[in-house]
C-alpha cells in the first residue's frame, strides 16, 4: 500500500518503460495498481506526476520523453476512473538528478517517476 505525505515526492520504483519510449512495460502493473488504489482510497487527493531521465542524449528530447512517460501513467489512472483534473503530469528530463550520471548503475536511479500529493 502506498503512503504519501503531502508535499513530499514518493518514488514509484517499479514503473518501467521501453527504452527511449513512453510505453509502459508489464512489470509496471503492480505499482500502477497501487497508485490507482491510493487515488481511489483518497478521493479528494490531487497529485503531480513527475518524470525524470538521466543526462544521456539531447536535453529537450529527454524533457519530452519524461513528459510523455508521465502522461502514460496519467492516462492509465484516467482510463481506470480517476478524474483527469486530479492528476498533473510534468516532465523534468535530466534537470533533477538524485544520483551521479557518471556510471550506468547510478544513471538508472535518475530514470524515475515520482508523485507528490498536492491536495488532500
Amino acid at each position: 500500500m502506498l503512503i504519501a505525505p503531502k508535499g513530499e515526492p514518493t518514488q514509484l520504483k517499479s514503473i518501467r518503460f521501453a527504452q527511449s519510449k513512453p510505453e509502459l512495460l508489464p512489470e509496471s502493473q503492480a505499482e500502477l495498481d497501487q497508485l490507482l488504489a491510493f487515488m481511489n482510497g483518497n478521493p479528494k487527493a490531487e497529485i503531480e506526476l513527475a518524470g525524470h531521465t538521466d543526462n544521456q542524449g539531447n536535453f529537450e528530447e529527454n524533457v519530452q520523453l519524461s513528459r510523455l512517460r508521465v502522461e502514460a501513467v496519467k492516462e492509465y489512472l484516467v482510463r481506470n476512473g480517476i478524474a483527469a483534473s486530479r492528476v498533473t503530469a510534468k516532465g523534468y528530463g535530466p534537470s533533477r538528478p538524485i544520483a551521479s550520471n557518471n556510471h550506468e548503475e547510478t544513471r538508472r536511479l535518475n530514470r524515475r517517476v515520482e508523485f507528490t500529493v498536492t491536495k488532500e
